[in-house]
């Protein structure tokens, strides 16, 4: 055979063999490994089409989780559907980011999906915003849930960090209205719990998880964000100006550690600081001490769902009602690791998890528990017998929380070393 007519029919094939590649044979952006082309238009795709393209991926869709309930999740999702390999791994709130950083920035990438809580901001501006892990936003699911609360992910479902007090020494309710009653006995003369003759008059004795933590001292961020609110509350309560006895306390290095004067959340915080506090490692120890409080009246801050520990016999409920708020809504999110190997499948997963279209094609009933609220305005979450506005939840302004979040870290860390024994 003549050398050029060879030469001519080899680079025709080469074209057809490059022409198939690019026009979807693989996806460099799941790392070469998948099927599926890669202009598809995910977000609008019903579950059955996810699946179809699903199994044409053939790999495993692997779950990063700081929660259980993926475990659960996928589970019921392999009964479902045994033909698509799916695995969960669990990882904790405080590395998990850490870990997809250095995977993608080693380019061994292994997660599909990503959940986790987010209270402080950091998964959103962190990874969301470096490109490390995609929003996933399906039509069919967002269009019930509220925009607020899809700004920084896809939620999974809402929960709170509550106060909890003790129903057999309050059983006609606890006599909290605002923040202000938590702080309760402290004295603006002395700068602290006990009066110029020594006296302690802290009425409330203090169990708590560690305030440093995102759960917590995100809180406390939210509460100096909205300080306009925290003053109105004091103002309304007590009928006078609030005074401010922080301000000699503050060590401000721009940059470093900065909070503002004349900020009702910042006193607020101050005065919280100053109380003689337990702080335990276990959420369950802080109800625990709360049931079995002997010593007066007693309140512990932990998550949400420890309430299931009143459903064993203990005399624990959650502080609601608070003004300005009783806690932010905080939300479990899921999202896409970028680079992920199975698109389709990962996506089949979470919109599995929320229920698809319906909110009934999938296990999101699952997930009514004591401690959650749905996101989606067609499923309603009963177990917690309250809903969001009874509680008086407020929602998270993340972008202001990730700036500040330090700032109440350090701050806690220094007025706490002034507090009184």
């Amino acid at each position: 055979m003549n050398i050029k007519k060879v030469l001519v029919m080899v680079l025709a094939m080469l074209l057809v063999v490059s022409a198939a590649v690019f026009a979807g044979g693989e996806d460099e952006s799941a790392g070469g490994k998948s099927n599926v082309k890669a202009d598809v238009d995910y977000d609008s795709l019903s579950m059955a089409e996810l699946y179809e393209l699903a199994k044409q991926e053939g790999g495993t869709v692997k779950v990063y989780a700081t929660t259980t309930d993926a475990s659960t999740a996928i589970n019921k999702f392999k009964k479902q559907y045994p033909d698509i390999a799916i695995e969960y791994i669990h990882c904790d709130n405080s590395t998990v980011a850490s870990k997809i950083e250095m995977e993608f920035d080693t380019g061994n990438i292994n997660a599909d999906v990503l959940m986790v809580k987010d209270n402080s901001g950091e998964i959103f501006h962190e990874m969301v915003q470096y490109d490390y892990i995609d929003i996933y936003r399906p039509e069919a699911v967002t269009k019930h849930i509220d925009d607020k609360l899809l700004e920084f992910g896809l939620p999974l479902y809402s929960t709170f960090n509550p106060w909890y007090y003790n129903t057999k020494m309050f059983p006609d309710g606890v006599p909290i209205t605002s923040w202000w009653d938590i702080v309760q006995g402290y004295d603006t003369t002395t700068g602290s719990y006990y009066d110029a003759n020594g006296v302690n008059h802290q009425y409330w004795t203090v169990y708590t998880k560690d305030v440093t933590a995102q759960s917590y001292c995100s809180l406390w961020c939210q509460l100096i964000i909205d300080a306009d609110k925290v003053e109105e509350a004091y103002e309304k309560e007590f009928g006078k100006p609030l005074e401010y006895t922080y301000h000699e306390k503050l060590k401000n290095t721009p940059g470093v550690m900065e909070f503002p004067e004349n900020n009702a959340g910042v006193e607020l915080f101050y005065r919280f600081t100053q109380m003689k506090m337990t702080e335990l490692s276990d959420g369950d120890g802080v109800v625990d001490a709360v049931d079995q409080s002997i010593n007066g009246p007693t309140l512990g801050l932990c998550s949400a769902s420890k309430l299931d520990n009143a459903d064993m016999g203990m005399n624990v409920a959650w502080v609601i009602g608070i003004e300005p708020y009783t806690a932010f809504q905080s939300c479990v999110y899921s999202y896409l690791v970028s680079g992920l190997d199975n698109p389709a499948g990962s996506r089949l997963f979470i919109n599995f998890f929320m229920g698809g279209e319906d909110g009934q094609s999938g296990c999101y009933n699952v997930f009514d528990k004591r401690g959650s609220w749905s996101v989606r305005d067609d499923v309603t979450f009963v177990k917690n017998g309250f809903t969001v506005e009874q509680v008086n939840l407020t929602e998270p302004d993340f972008d202001k929380i990730y700036d500040m979040y330090m700032n109440v870290k350090g701050y806690f860390t220094l007025w706490r070393s002034y507090a009184k024994d």
